[in-house]
């Protein structure tokens, strides 16, 4: 019995009973009974989300429409009651069913998780639930199956389908250091995965989760929504109190009133950010609300990490320059034990070269990382320092005038690290991070549309760092950035609002303090998400133009339903002073012309770009 109380189905009802009870007054206009009943159910959720919030107290839309509904009762103006019933209860109905869309997109998204795993114990192979499956656990993933979660390939080879996650729907060339994502399909190969992201820290979960943040987050145009009845509420009185006062005529204030009933701004403006935030998700951009979409349409200067945002962060091995101490093999042997479970883009580049060397490479026994020098191993009786000149005081080692002409040299190219097996040099490896292809397109996009202001904070190295902002004609250039250096530098940016792109732990303070922080979510950190207005499931640079046009469409499009709102509010305030609308046409006037901006905002659904 009481489901019929619940939206949609109670929504449904009232309308019924409105336009039922309309048709009959049109038929029998003496007849009042059927439009009383209509009035008194219909005016029942509206009453009761009024009184909530004048508790709060708050003057909403609900206290306004209730406050127009309230001076039809007085004035015995059923068929007008009934009139504002039916366009609230419709708006409210969309609403429901915009909120559905949402629920529904949430999900599908989870519906693609995969079920079951088979997961590598020893020499076995077990099948188990997907969601048993642990952080560290080896996953063996085959041709035409689903990745269970997310990880990092540690060996064999695959062509992978992203489709589903990411919206990239060529196949990707997987190898070992790879990353790969849950629910992705294997279409060729077969690969064992290390899980280094499950359950709630799966991509899935944390896309859903965005989704969901997404709905709950409101514009800056919906909060002037909510606001706009505070403030138009007293002047609609105040006008009224002057008509009743120069003309003395009840019926005349009270067609002032119901002219101005305004739920149409109400539902108009999130309906359009709603259509907005689904045009994006299904280009591979979760934007977390239309807090973030406003925020974005007024952007003018653009700050980007360097290292996995403008380039690939998957490093290119270039050169090695190895020590005739140790073979190629021996040093390729200790290089990928190393750098076998590290995720950091250098390791994972380090690890798919060593493969290509040696055939098998055992698991090391301890790893200890030390930030901003490179990381420790340790392998039987082996200790295997690779990182920086600064990793060689880790294990008490000392380079010689080879190593560091070797490092010098590296780093003049791109970037060099230094391998030390058991405290002696045994040579450099040389690394290169490449600007990603589209990077210098969406960049001169971002200029045609007015972001001209474009930066490059990063924490690599001066000469790395000016080697990629000169290739793509980048001229403010930051390097050696420490997290607290970004966030000094966004404070003391004067032309704002101003977006921050990046995809690593240490951007996201930056991505938090940011107007709008964006985040690289296909190769990025679950924290630099997490901390973003916005995140790149794809990776593709050319996804922040296109971002950046839709949200100023979006804007355009919602200061468009203001005007038509407030141009037909003029237009009936002109038909009842000059006594053409009297308080049935006036409800009546104002349920039609309450669709004009809703029918504005649905050309966001059908947008192009």
């Amino acid at each position: 019995m009481f489901k019929w109380l619940q939206p949609p189905r109670r929504e449904k009802l009232i309308i019924v009973l409105a336009a039922v009870a309309l048709g009959v007054h049109y038929i029998e206009p003496r007849s009042d009974r059927f439009l009383l009943v209509a009035a008194v159910l219909g005016t029942l959720p509206l009453l009761w989300r009024a009184v909530r919030d004048l508790a709060r107290p708050r003057i909403t839309i609900d206290v306004f429409n209730m406050f127009a509904l309230s001076v039809a009762f007085a004035t015995r103006e059923l068929f007008s009651a009934v009139f504002i019933i039916l366009m609230f209860t419709s708006a409210d109905l969309l609403d429901w069913r915009t909120t559905q869309r949402s629920k529904r997109a949430v999900e599908r998204l989870l519906a693609l998780k995969p079920q079951t795993a088979d997961r590598e114990r020893g020499h076995r192979i077990e099948s188990i639930r997907a969601d048993q499956v642990r952080t560290g656990d080896i996953l063996v993933v085959a041709a035409g199956t689903a990745v269970p979660a997310d990880g990092m390939i540690v060996s064999g080879e695959a062509d992978v389908n992203e489709a589903l996650v990411t919206g990239e729907s060529k196949p990707i060339h997987k190898v070992p250091g790879s990353r790969v994502f849950i629910s992705s399909i294997v279409q060729s190969g077969a690969i064992k995965v290390r899980a280094t992201r499950v359950g709630k820290e799966s991509t899935i979960e944390r896309m859903a989760e965005m989704l969901r943040q997404a709905s709950l987050n409101k514009s800056r145009p919906e909060r002037i929504a909510d606001r706009f009845a505070s403030i138009f509420l007293p002047v609609v009185i105040l006008l009224g109190g002057i008509v009743y006062i120069l003309t003395h005529d009840l019926r005349m204030t009270a067609a002032i009133f119901l002219v101005a009933c305004a739920d149409d701004m109400a539902f108009a403006i999130p309906l359009a950010t709603t259509a907005s935030l689904g045009h994006a998700a299904r280009h591979g951009v979760i934007i977390k609300g239309g807090a973030a979409l406003d925020e974005l349409a007024r952007v003018r200067t653009l700050v980007l990490d360097k290292t996995g945002t403008l380039t690939y962060g998957t490093f290119l091995f270039k050169d090695a320059s190895i020590s005739p101490t140790f073979t190629p093999e021996r040093f390729w042997h200790a290089v990928g034990v190393a750098d076998k479970f590290s995720e950091h883009p250098v390791s994972r580049a380090l690890l798919t070269e060593a493969y290509r060397h040696v055939k098998e490479i055992p698991d090391p026994d301890t790893v200890q990382v030390y930030k901003g020098a490179g990381l420790v191993a340790t392998h039987g009786k082996d200790v295997i320092a690779v990182g920086n000149r600064d990793i060689a005081a880790k294990v008490d080692a000392k380079l010689g005038s080879e190593a560091l002409e070797a490092l010098d040299r590296a780093q003049a190219e791109g970037s060099g690290n230094v391998v030390i097996i058991n405290r002696q040099y045994a040579g450099v490896v040389a690394i290169a991070d490449i600007p990603r292809k589209e990077a210098a397109s969406s960049l001169r996009r971002l200029a045609a549309i007015g972001i001209t202001d474009i930066r490059i904070f990063t924490g690599d190295t001066e000469p790395e760092a000016r080697r990629i902002a000169e290739t793509l004609g980048i001229t403010h250039v930051r390097a050696h950035m420490k997290p607290e250096d970004k966030l000094r530098e966004l404070g003391r940016i004067t032309s704002r609002p101003v977006a921050m792109v990046g995809d690593g732990i240490n951007d996201a303070p930056a991505l938090a303090r940011a107007d709008v922080g964006i985040a690289m979510g296909r190769n990025g950190t679950a924290i630099a998400s997490e901390a973003a207005d916005a995140v790149v499931l794809t990776d593709d640079l050319n996804r922040l133009p296109e971002m950046i046009t839709l949200s100023r469409l979006t804007m355009r499009v919602i200061r468009s339903d203001i005007v038509i709102w407030a141009l037909s509010n003029i237009a009936g305030f002109a038909l009842v002073l000059t006594g053409v609308a009297g308080p049935s046409l006036a409800a009546f006037y104002n349920f039609a012309t309450d669709f004009l901006p809703l029918i504005n905002s649905s050309r966001l659904f059908r947008i192009r770009t």
